[in-house]
């Protein structure tokens, strides 16, 4: 049952970010960090779902208001989109998300308000749940602006992008091969009664049936296994040769990859882990549990002269700044923050960083170039520039059987089982 201290937590949630442009994931710790343990899940499935669904539900509200709320009632609005996301989509009595809310106004200091939420969330349920509008940024909870970039560039798959962003994601794991192997670690899995099958993507990945705290998993602890998405789990298909290289991940925080190439390959000579000071503790964090070494560095990448050995690099692997219109399903809040204009912005990034680390590649060494867009202007469209710039920089067109092969890389779309990511890999002359 919603209880008014959960449907607050949520509103309260959902207020940052909506209203003062905060991160969810930032947000909720905080927030949830308020309530006793056992209501985190509670109030984070209706967080998550309200903003995932806010272009759903909030022309909806709209029509239930006799006056538009004032932008210092941002918390009421919260609330009440919160309500619908319950009614529409969690297994609760209509009754008790009523009360809930109406009770949870008193908690957000909004006694007098009471009286509003009972009318607005009494006409609603009154009008049969049948006043949804049949536009499609309504129907796909998703921007306009947003809708047209996806149907422009894949217009074949362009509704499953945006379907796959309504879903709830997978919680898939990366076996770390240097301690045991996927057989083995789904059989332990099967002793522990946590139902689990192997991806179809990696061959190290594991897709549980359902998500879990990792304190739960066998063997994490241990560092066995990591948390990963399959699609950023096949970076050593697209990196090529690592024995004997000296390697750059250049933004590696939280170090899910350069991490996989340390399990996958130990006879690497040397991997630098770079990311900005404040991020770095991340990957310090996972190496430990992993049982991992490399030199982590906090530093600019955009800035090498104040990090970088002189030293040319075999390998550098750029997971770099993006919109994040692959991952939207795991962060629902990039369709409320993300602007049309960020993605021009993102792409003219996304070069700086292209044109600031080739020249620490050595002669024949490669650049792999990541992002978790589907957006070819971050995609294609800063490695098109590189190339036409650097008369060393050579595309090796990688690709595979699941991913869709673009002008110079690889694109895998968001779907049931994995994550929305783009690889490619330039070698240097």
């Amino acid at each position: 049952m919603p209880t008014a201290e959960v449907c607050a937590a949520a509103a309260r949630i959902v207020d940052d970010v909506v209203t003062r442009g905060r991160s969810l994931d930032a947000v909720a710790a905080r927030h949830l960090s308020k309530l006793p343990l056992r209501r985190h899940s509670e109030a984070r499935a209706i967080a998550w779902g309200t903003v995932r669904w806010l272009y759903r539900y909030r022309p909806l509200l709209h029509r239930y208001l006799r006056q538009p709320l004032r932008r210092r009632d941002g918390s009421l609005e919260a609330l009440l989109l919160c309500a619908l996301y319950q009614y529409h989509h969690l297994d609760e009595p209509d009754y008790a998300v009523t009360t809930g809310s109406v009770e949870a106004a008193t908690r957000l200091g909004r006694a007098r308000a009471r009286g509003l939420i009972n009318a607005v969330l009494r006409s609603h349920l009154r009008d049969s749940r049948a006043a949804l509008t049949s536009d499609e940024e309504t129907c796909y909870a998703t921007p306009a602006w947003l809708i047209k970039r996806l149907r422009h560039a894949w217009p074949g798959h362009w509704q499953q992008v945006l379907q796959s962003a309504n879903q709830h994601p997978p919680m898939t794991l990366r076996v770390n091969v240097a301690r045991t192997d996927r057989d083995s670690y789904l059989r332990r899995l099967a002793v522990a009664d946590i139902p689990a099958q192997p991806s179809n993507l990696s061959p190290w990945g594991v897709l549980l049936e359902r998500a879990m705290p990792v304190t739960k998993l066998p063997g994490f602890a241990e560092g066995e296994v990591s948390v990963q998405d399959a699609a950023a789990q096949v970076t050593p298909f697209f990196s090529g040769q690592l024995a004997g290289c000296r390697v750059l991940d250049a933004c590696a925080a939280p170090g899910g990859k350069c991490s996989q190439l340390l399990e996958l390959e130990p006879t690497i000579t040397s991997l630098t882990a770079l990311d900005r000071p404040g991020r770095v503790y991340t990957i310090r964090e996972n190496l430990l549990r992993l049982g991992l070494n490399c030199n982590v560095t906090g530093g600019d990448a955009l800035v090498p002269g104040n990090w970088w050995d002189g030293q040319a690099f075999d390998l550098i692997v750029l997971d770099a700044p993006c919109s994040g219109t692959g991952v939207m399903r795991r962060h629902p809040d990039i369709r409320v923050h993300r602007r049309h204009s960020d993605i021009a912005n993102y792409a003219n990034k996304q070069e700086q960083l292209l044109e600031a680390l080739w020249p620490l590649l050595t002669p024949g060494g490669r650049l792999l170039y990541i992002t978790c867009s589907v957006l070819p202007e971050e995609n294609d469209g800063p490695l098109h520039n590189l190339v036409s710039r650097q008369a060393d920089a050579r595309p090796e067109l990688v690709t595979t059987a699941e991913g869709l092969a673009t002008d110079l890389g690889c694109q895998f779309l968001p779907g049931p089982y994995h994550d929305g990511l783009y690889y490619a890999r330039i070698r240097k002359d």
